[in-house]
């Protein structure tokens, strides 16, 4: 990777839902092409990722990052990344059955992460995605989502000592509905730090008390990067750290806009954005765990957000059992 510190240039990172053919060849300047559903079509391109989650509405079925270009592939281990000098976008998929379980192949996954950024010049690590098959099986400390947030903190932990004074990066954990048992993680990191945003109406994740599991969840709720871009968490219906509105979709999505709202406009009080209206160059993705709810789910977002505002719903269950929704945002002045 390139050790050379880029001249000052504009910010160039972008995100856009889109359509893709597989006749069609990627541009040079996207880093990735996020994938979902198993029938939707995409070009023969390593940075097309396919992610196990199906698409129940929305305005397209990829997610697309360009950066400044051109883009360039590399490995490091079971990770690939694409770099840009200035941006780098990394995967890494690990089936739980060669580590021992999920706790140990999700510490292993992410000691690779960090140790990859500790000798890169993309030090900064702004984003995670995080998809883990079944992430709800289990009792007690032994939910499966419970055991990914310990091999996480493990990780961090054992990198640089796991304080979120350093800064956690934003992430959404969500699970895959079905297939084999895996940990899947996918992140962005830059050269310059961004800067953390966290939602008064919230406790923060990495303070969360014991009954959460023996370790708190590893993030920030948002992460302002360099680009311009706010990047917003896996959000749902959490004040506090209490789970509100069992079993009712429609109050979750509710409370849960409340929640990115607060994310938004602290974003513009810290200085960071002109507009915390989304719009066109905003993208919304809900994970949603019943489908039969995505009609209504789609309703009342175009309702809140006017016609304008890209939509993506997927099929995915979500960190908490007692949570049907979680939505995460890509925000640009």
């Amino acid at each position: 990777m390139p050790r050379d510190p880029p001249a000052a240039r504009e910010s160039s990172l972008r995100a856009s839902y889109a359509t893709l053919s597989p006749l069609e060849p990627l541009g040079d300047d996207v880093l990735t092409a996020v994938v979902f559903g198993s029938d939707t079509p995409c070009p023969a391109d390593p940075r097309c990722l396919r992610v196990g989650l199906e698409p129940l509405a929305g305005d397209a079925r990829c997610e697309v990052w360009r950066g400044r270009g051109p883009a360039r592939l590399g490995t490091a281990g079971p990770i690939r990344y694409v770099e840009d000098d200035d941006h780098f976008l990394g995967w890494v998929s690990l089936d739980e059955r060669r580590f021992g379980g999920l706790l140990e192949a999700t510490e292993a996954a992410y000691l690779g992460m960090l140790g990859l950024h500790a000798d890169s010049p993309y030090r900064h690590v702004w984003r995670v995605w995080n998809f883990v098959t079944a992430i709800n099986e289990g009792d007690g400390d032994d939910e499966r989502y419970r055991q990914f947030c310990l091999g996480r903190a493990r990780a961090f932990a054992a990198t640089r000592g796991g304080s979120p004074v350093i800064g956690y990066p934003a992430a959404s954990a969500v699970g895959k509905q079905d297939g084999a048992r895996s940990v899947e993680v996918c992140w962005f990191a830059g050269r310059e730090p961004g800067t953390a945003i966290e939602n008064p109406r919230q406790i923060a994740a990495y303070h969360y008390p014991r009954r959460y599991g023996p370790a708190a969840p590893s993030f920030s709720r948002a992460m302002v990067v360099p680009d311009n871009l706010l990047l917003v968490s896996g959000t749902a219906s959490i004040v506090g750290h209490a789970s509100l509105h069992a079993g009712d979709t429609e109050a979750q999505l509710r409370e849960t806009l409340v929640n990115l709202d607060v994310l938004l406009h602290r974003a513009q009080a810290a200085g960071k954005f002109a507009s915390a209206r989304l719009g066109p160059d905003s993208l919304v993705k809900v994970y949603l765990r019943h489908a039969r709810d995505a009609g209504l789910v789609q309703r009342q977002l175009r309702e809140q957000l006017g016609p304008d505002v890209p939509i993506l719903i997927l099929a995915a269950d979500i960190c908490r059992s007692d949570l049907l929704i979680e939505i995460e945002l890509v925000h640009r002045c």
